[in-house]
């Protein structure tokens, strides 16, 4: 039998990164062996549901090139994929539980269980129910379900013990008398997260659970239901948690966290995959650049660690701009279309784009970068001037200097306006470092870009001219 491994996002708000880790490394596991990958909506927590949320996990995932055979969209042979389109499928199976003597009808009202839990804690005592309906005579409960609100509880056993060897932390086992005997189908009909995720990763034929380390506490009521069904438990990997630099869970107070702020904030799909398949996975080898499908050839969930990993945006910068110098020159100005106005000129776009493809980090630092090039005038608001140390009217000598070689340079390319500068600085007594600033700040107003000389060829003489005469007008009125 090929393997088959599921990942079961809850649609309650925007795809977060740390989920996505799990999801790419159920798709390498799957990818590796040949195996199907199912999409599964785990929706029965009805009340945190957020609108546009499974849109958000779809795009996230098609924009990172994550790929899956089975799901809600996509249909398969266990269809319905959406777990609130599943309910009588549970109602089925918590009935046979019952009706097997595993499972119990539970008529205690919302008032009894707040009141027994404050009993317990005033105590000290560990808050647990308390069994009370556990052994009404099955004729008499199933008689009063008939008419009166009830939930269905597992039959938990009084001791024994539970345990796995999972494909990441080893063995772990917990003791059944510290379990207590759980809700597994809500008085709605709804039933809780445990019986349906053990429901539906059977009937599934799901062959390898892989999720996150936050779950472990959860398994050893999803082993007592496999127990109560007789099914076989499949083999468990439970993966580390994403934390924050400061060891803390990695949330929004750390930056971005949901796949769609990364996309929005210029990160390549390529880069982000790389980075994450790093967090908590060591490859063993220097090499750390993957592509999904360098990944699927070399990961491995022996050398998953157990220890969380820590998210470091400075790396996740350094990858992206690794897979931004891997892009072919029409690639690069593809994915930029998003990031500068439609209006810019596309030819020229393709000009200066290996100018700061070097120097991009993200594909946002783009807009400003060039910017300069597509517009008619500067305005030059907070920009200073003068290179460092270098006064106006220097500044204002410096620059009335270099225009002189620079309106007879002919043709106006680089090899001429280097020279036009670096004669025009001799003469000055500058640097030519400091002219050039001084040139960068008129033409550009910023003091990092492309590279000077090609980005004055790329500008044109006129304008660089008239950029040049403007800078030193503002200079004339602050001197």
């Amino acid at each position: 039998m090929s393997v088959r491994l599921r990942f079961a996002p809850s649609p309650t708000g925007e795809l977060h990164i740390g989920s996505v880790r799990t999801i790419l490394y159920n798709h390498l596991f799957a990818r590796q062996r040949g195996g199907r990958l199912i999409l599964r909506i785990e929706d029965t927590d009805q009340e945190r549901l957020v609108p546009g949320a499974v849109d958000s996990i779809y795009a996230g995932l098609h924009w990172l090139g994550i790929t899956w055979d089975e799901g809600p969209r996509e249909g398969g042979p266990h269809a319905p994929y959406v777990q609130s389109e599943r309910l009588p499928l549970y109602q089925k199976h918590a009935q046979e539980l019952v009706d097997k003597g595993a499972a119990y009808y539970c008529f205690c009202s919302k008032e009894r269980l707040a009141e027994l839990r404050r009993q317990q804690e005033a105590r000290r005592e560990l808050t647990r129910y308390d069994r009370h309906c556990r052994n009404i005579p099955a004729a008499e409960a199933a008689t009063r379900a008939k008419t009166e609100s009830h939930v269905i509880r597992l039959k938990v056993p009084d001791e024994g013990t539970l345990s796995i060897e999972d494909l990441v932390h080893g063995h772990i086992e917990w003791q059944a008398n510290t379990i207590e005997d759980q809700v597994l189908l809500k008085s709605d009909g709804f039933p809780t997260y445990h019986l349906a995720v053990v429901v539906d990763d059977h009937v599934m034929e799901i062959t390898h659970i892989m999720r996150g380390e936050e779950w472990v506490a959860s398994v050893p009521k999803h082993l007592l239901i496999y127990r109560a069904f007789g099914w076989e438990v499949p083999p468990m990997a439970h993966v580390p948690a994403v934390l924050g630099p400061d060891g803390k869970k990695l949330s929004k107070r750390h930056g971005s966290t949901a796949v769609a702020e990364f996309r929005k904030d210029g990160y390549l799909p390529e880069a982000l995959l790389n980075y994450l398949a790093l967090v908590g996975w060591a490859p063993g080898t220097e090499e750390e650049v993957f592509s999904m499908d360098d990944l699927i050839r070399v990961w491995k969930i022996e050398q998953v660690q157990s220890a969380p990993g820590k998210w470091d945006k400075e790396r996740l910068d350094y990858f992206n701009g690794v897979w931004i110098r891997r892009l072919s020159t029409d690639e690069l100005v593809r994915r930029l279309e998003p990031f500068v106005p439609p209006e810019w000129d596309r030819a020229l776009l393709r000009k200066v784009t290996p100018l700061i493809q070097e120097r991009m980090k993200t594909l946002r630092d783009a807009k400003d970068q060039i910017a300069f090039l597509f517009t008619d005038e500067l305005a030059y608001d907070g920009v200073p001037l003068t290179p460092k140390q270098k006064d106006a009217i220097s500044t204002i000598e410096a620059l009335a200097t270099a225009t002189v070689p620079l309106r007879f340079a002919d043709p106006f390319t680089k090899p001429a306006i280097e020279s036009a500068l670096h004669g025009a600085a001799q003469e000055r007594g500058w640097t030519v470092g400091d002219l050039n600033m001084a040139v960068r700040l008129a033409v550009t107003g910023r003091k990092v870009g492309p590279p000077l000389y090609e980005s004055l060829e790329l500008l044109g003489k006129d304008k660089t001219l008239a950029r040049i005469e403007r800078a030193q007008e503002r200079l004339a009125e602050i001197k």
